[in-house]
């Protein structure tokens, strides 16, 4: 029996670096795939760790990366990965898409995420199971951690039924990786 594919949500801070490299790896796989952000602006690397680059989450990733090339095109060159894939980040908490596996790319994110699901009515109380891997906010370990996704995707899409097998499946990627996962499942 084929299985129906999993949908899927990336979540990052900022729906900038780590979801786009994951959203952009798991559509080439063939993956359906959305992603997001949860905070309340885009804010990329500045001049200094406590100066970001902000912008509203309703600027255009073009506009994003022409003014951060303005501003130091050496510096930013590979920095705005979203044109490619589409056209803004979107915030998860403005989307009513239903998703099978959420996976979260910070703990805090995670906690804001499950906050998010947790605080609406439930109404189909179709499960989502919701997923934190840490990945750190640069270019390789969005790289590294946006492939450990998609294996990780792809085993759950192969186990077809993930409520009896996902824990052990968590257990083993963390003794893979060497990275704890986080795990939960809300309803809609």
């Amino acid at each position: 029996m084929p299985f129906l594919p999993l949908r899927l949500a990336v979540v990052c801070s900022s729906n900038q670096n780590r979801s786009m490299e994951a959203h952009n790896i798991l559509s080439k796989r063939g993956f359906s795939i959305l992603s997001f952000g949860t905070g309340t602006n885009m804010k990329l690397p500045g001049p200094a760790r406590d100066r970001p680059n902000v912008y509203d989450f309703r600027a255009m990733y073009d506009d994003v990366y022409k003014d951060l090339l303005r501003k130091d095109k050496e510096r930013y060159m590979q920095n705005v990965h979203g044109s490619q894939i589409k056209p803004r980040p979107e915030r998860f908490q403005e989307c009513k898409d239903l998703f099978d596996l959420i996976l979260t790319c910070e703990e805090r994110v995670y906690d804001q995420v499950v906050e998010d699901m947790n605080s609406g009515e439930q109404e189909t109380c179709q499960p989502v199971h919701v997923i934190n891997v840490n990945i750190l906010d640069t270019n390789k370990e969005a790289t590294l951690g946006a492939f450990l996704i998609c294996d990780l995707c792809q085993c759950v899409q192969l186990m077809g039924d993930m409520e009896d097998r996902i824990g052990e499946l968590l257990q083993a990627f963390e003794e893979k990786s060497g990275r704890s996962f986080l795990h939960t499942v809300c309803f809609y």
